[in-house]
């Protein structure tokens, strides 16, 4: 009589684990097959033209700031040397504005810098293929009592808007590049 039920505990134990091993095989097909039927590139990933390296030269860095976004690209983008590439010239100012206002003596403000590159594609010739202008902040906080503080503050702040600029130029730069004009 004990035999009976454990016969039937093992028989649908072992059902299961068919079912399941079904289940998994016919997920799998059709997730392979779904990912073949699309047409769409990836931005990232192993053949995505995010993590293509391009053929692109780098003008001289006027400023600190230019030197960051240049470092950035290369790291990204890649670098060539041959003059046929185009030639990516990177152009930024930079400016410090309040984002608060009080009649309170001796606040801590906050401030934000803000960091604008302006952006030219050059082609091997020397025409300009593509220009543009694009803007990234990063915030900070001031103390008028600590100047060394202050100061490296706002240094910090610069750089980090530099370095969120980079990627904006960088995604810039590559659809001026999949859409050549």
């Amino acid at each position: 009589m004990l035999e009976r039920p454990m016969r039937s505990i093992v028989e649908g134990a072992s059902a299961r684990a068919t079912f399941r091993a079904v289940a998994l095989a016919l997920a799998l097909t059709a997730t392979t097959a779904l990912a073949a039927c699309s047409g769409l590139t990836p931005v990232y990933g192993e053949r995505g033209i995010g993590v293509e390296r391009h053929a692109l030269r780098y003008d001289k860095p006027a400023s600190r700031l230019d030197q960051i976004i240049y470092q950035e690209l290369v790291l990204k983008l890649g670098r060539a040397t041959d003059p046929s590439v185009p030639l990516v010239r990177i152009t930024t100012t930079s400016s410090v504005r309040g984002l608060t206002k009080t009649n309170v003596a001796n606040p801590a403000a906050q401030k934000e810098a803000v960091v604008t590159a302006r952006i030219e594609l050059i082609d091997a010739d020397g025409t300009i293929a593509y220009t543009a202008t694009r803007s990234a902040a990063a915030s900070f906080t001031t103390d008028r009592y600590q100047a060394l503080a202050e100061t490296e503050a706002e240094k910090e702040a610069r750089e980090r808007a530099a370095r969120e600029l980079a990627e904006t130029v960088r995604l810039t730069l590559l659809g001026a590049l999949a859409n050549p004009a």
